[in-house]
């Protein structure tokens, strides 16, 4: 079963019964893009200047209350801004058994 979403490793409930916690990084270039595509194109819903606003304000603000904690849990993490990935060390004895 895999949960994908913005929070899915700090709903305290939900934690114990996820098997391989797994976050994946991006650079800022394609996560902007990314939420782009979504809210102007997509859903017509923002103006350009709320849209730029709105992202530059909130990146800190969720990587403190959101994204720092979730890889604090998480036993695999993915970062594609510096292609690295990082493993607890059971995951890195599962990956090594394949």
């Amino acid at each position: 079963i895999f949960i994908e979403g913005y929070f899915p490793f700090l709903i305290e409930e939900v934690l114990p019964r996820i098997g391989i916690k797994v976050v994946y990084l991006t650079d800022d270039e394609v996560r902007l893009k990314r939420k782009w595509k979504r809210d102007i194109d997509y859903r017509k819903k923002y103006d350009l200047n709320y849209f730029r606003n709105r992202y530059f304000k909130e990146q800190f603000i969720m990587a403190q209350v959101a994204y720092l904690p979730q890889m604090e849990t998480c036993d695999l993490l993915v970062d594609t801004s510096g292609a690295a990935l990082w493993a607890t060390p059971e995951i890195q004895r599962i990956l090594s058994e394949g």
